[in-house]
């Protein structure tokens, strides 16, 4: 039987392979100077960058695509995503390599209908070290989850120069591209603050407020998708958000969606996303898609298709939070005056 040539991949040469492989103890929240977290928080947290960090380092060495997925088989399916990410920040910097046959192009043909928000944020992961490849990647990339990339980049520095990210000026990029970049920012501020919620709101509310509401985005996507949450997370998350409140809604409907189509949605998340969203996730899902597909058909001048799904996905959450009320009669969320109070004590 021939091989399927299409799936067959070439290991980096061992002294170039080893010099690229990632130490899993990097991602420990002793080395990163993360704030200590509940030890359950912790321990996923770190779970999912040492799954990130196998994707990453197996994708260097191994000979096909059909041996990547397998491997990924193997994980929890909770974690498969962050394999996948790995696999796809590792799949970019090969391709930096000279002399090399392309190796991004066969992974996003494999995995980027079941995780297209994870391949592209693992590229951009991969852009932050290769910037003078920037154009290059992102105009290799599907035009309309490009985004992610810059997304992806954003993640990367706070996550690994949380320092120099959070405290310093922000990296210039043109265009939409900078706000993308502050939704991976948000994505950062969840895993750097330990998964807790006010200390997350604590840190997006230190930063400028016209970066707030792309931020709470970020914060709202990693909530849901890597956890770990409850109903209490979100409900407290939409809180302390306060006027980018439905952003940090929509950052968890993406994040709903992604673990709809991979097919890990965890059951403390699930009911999260029904007390928030007042729906099923697999309602949600579906929704998002259909508001992706119609964007991605559509053409618009005024801002990307991306951008333009991503506000429907808010207007949405929007339109329905007026009508909804719990059995007693009370409304669900706090008033703004609350809102605003919760976000000055978590200033204090």
């Amino acid at each position: 039987m021939l091989e399927d040539q299409t799936d067959q991949l070439k290991p980096l040469p061992a002294v170039i392979g080893n010099f690229l492989v990632l130490d899993p103890r990097r991602v420990e929240f002793r080395i990163r100077g993360f704030d200590l977290a509940e030890k359950s928080h912790e321990e996923r947290l770190e779970s999912i960058g040492k799954t990130f960090l196998r994707g990453y380092n197996l994708i260097l060495s191994v000979r096909s695509l059909a041996a990547f997925e397998q491997a990924m088989a193997e994980e929890p399916a909770l974690l498969r995503g962050f394999f996948v990410e790995g696999g796809a920040m590792g799949s970019a910097l090969v391709d930096s390599i000279p002399f090399r046959r392309p190796m991004l192009g066969k992974f996003r043909e494999r995995f980027e209908a079941r995780y297209p928000l994870l391949v592209n944020a693992g590229t951009g992961l991969a852009m932050s070290k290769l910037s003078w490849r920037e154009k290059a990647i992102v105009g290799a990339l599907d035009p309309f989850y490009r985004w992610m990339a810059y997304d992806g980049m954003g993640y990367h520095n706070v996550y690994f120069q949380q320092e120099k990210t959070l405290n310093r000026p922000k990296r210039k990029l043109e265009g939409y591209a900078s706000r993308a970049y502050d939704q991976g920012v948000g994505r950062g501020i969840w895993f750097v603050s330990g998964a807790d919620i006010g200390k997350a709101a604590a840190l997006a509310g230190s930063m400028a407020a016209d970066r707030q509401a792309d931020i709470w985005s970020g914060i709202g996507l990693a909530s849901c998708y890597a956890g770990p949450a409850d109903d209490n997370v979100f409900l407290d998350g939409y809180r302390l958000a306060g006027p980018n409140g439905e952003w940090f809604a929509q950052g968890i409907a993406l994040a709903c969606s992604a673990r709809i189509s991979d097919q890990s949605m965890p059951e403390t998340i699930r009911a999260a996303i029904k007390t928030l969203w007042g729906m099923e996730p697999e309602a949600l899902a579906a929704l998002v898609e259909e508001l992706r597909q119609s964007n991605a058909a559509g053409t618009r001048s005024d801002r990307p298709r991306y951008e333009a799904w991503r506000h429907c996905i808010a207007d949405v959450f929007v339109q329905g939070i007026t009508e909804r009320t719990r059995g007693d009669g009370k409304e669900i969320f706090s008033s703004q005056d609350a809102v605003a109070q919760d976000i000055d004590k978590q200033s204090v």
